[in-house]
């Protein structure tokens, strides 16, 4: 800082006042000193200034020690609503891993006050919170457009909008061929993939791609063509069923899928087996595969603090996505082995 500021022929103190975008500098001189830093490839490390702050402050360096906890659902508590427990359990395990690193995980809510995304990162900017961790958006066409070199970011889940950045989420392509391997050692020969369109894509066809791979190397010649619908509808899920006769369906069946199997007249899992792709716990009436939310949370917070302490800012030239392998979870909606 000090010799940005002997080349732009102003104080230290300019130099900080210019990086913090501090509103008594003028435009000209804020360009040339943000020129002359870009020049040297100099920036500010976070940690060192919210220790300064706190210093100034008289205040404890682990209280400006914060992450963003930043969440795009229609409303601020909708991922605290939400049906799946997945979203309430990553945040669990980042507050907590984030807790023992002696930092603090704060929510803030994308449309907050009818915010854009530029204001909203306006307002983090001027909070001083540099690391982000963007929780999964509920559909694959919510835009999140801010300011990214200003930031650390590491994003939870296969979120579509943010896949350029780095991941932490479940193995799904090993969780389907889990499932498939559970199914086949109890006897089931008609395993059925059933869907929405909408959560195919957004795990990027992986557990698509693996049941096939699956049906291959067991083996099963003539599968049930899978179930992929916009919405579920009693009369869709009736037809399938009688049309291809699977007998165990595989999929996020928690919800309107199940009811409308159980509708339909079928016994579980005496007529037809139920296998979960989405179990929320260990122990779950639903056979299937768990995901453990609180790790992938803890996982992605030791990925996001180390990418702050390195002042890793921006979007990734090489992205990286950690998985966690699923667990099968026995259940009671298939037969036993």
């Amino acid at each position: 800082m000090r010799e940005i500021a002997r080349q732009a022929g102003v104080s230290t103190a300019t130099v900080s006042k210019c990086l913090g975008n501090k509103r008594d500098v003028s435009d000209a001189t804020r360009k040339r000193v943000l020129k002359l830093c870009a020049e040297v490839s100099y920036r500010p490390n976070p940690l060192v200034a919210a220790l300064m702050r706190s210093r100034r402050r008289h205040l404890s360096p682990a209280a400006q020690l914060t992450l963003a906890y930043v969440t795009a659902f229609p409303t601020a508590d909708g991922w605290r609503r939400h049906p799946a427990p997945i979203f309430r359990q990553m945040f669990a395990g980042a507050e907590a891993r984030a807790a023992e690193r002696n930092y603090r995980l704060e929510h803030f809510w994308l449309f907050h006050d009818g915010m854009t995304n530029a204001r909203f990162s306006q307002m983090l900017e001027s909070r001083g919170l540099r690391g982000l961790l963007v929780a999964p958006v509920p559909d694959t066409h919510t835009p999140i457009e801010l300011n990214w070199e200003a930031f650390s970011t590491v994003v939870l889940g296969l979120t579509p909008v943010t896949r350029t950045f780095h991941r932490v989420t479940t193995d799904y392509y090993q969780s389907m061929l889990l499932v498939m391997e559970e199914c086949f050692k109890r006897g089931y020969r008609r395993p059925g993939l059933a869907a929405r369109l909408e959560t195919i894509k957004r795990i990027e066809f992986r557990w698509e791609g693996a049941y096939f791979v699956a049906c291959d190397r067991l083996g099963l010649k003539t599968p049930p063509s899978p179930l992929l619908v916009d919405e579920w509808t009693t009369g869709a899920v009736k037809r399938w069923l009688e049309r291809e006769q699977p007998d165990v369906v595989i999929g996020p069946v928690l919800g309107k899928l199940e009811e409308f199997i159980r509708a339909a007249g079928s016994r579980v899992p005496a007529d037809l087996g139920l296998v979960g792709l989405l179990v929320p716990t260990a122990g779950d009436r639903l056979s299937g595969v768990l995901q453990d939310g609180e790790l992938i949370g803890a996982v992605a917070i030791d990925q996001l603090i180390a990418a702050v302490e390195r002042n890793d800012t921006g979007i990734p030239e090489h992205p990286i996505t950690h998985t966690t392998l699923g667990r099968w979870n026995p259940g009671r909606t298939v037969r036993q082995r």
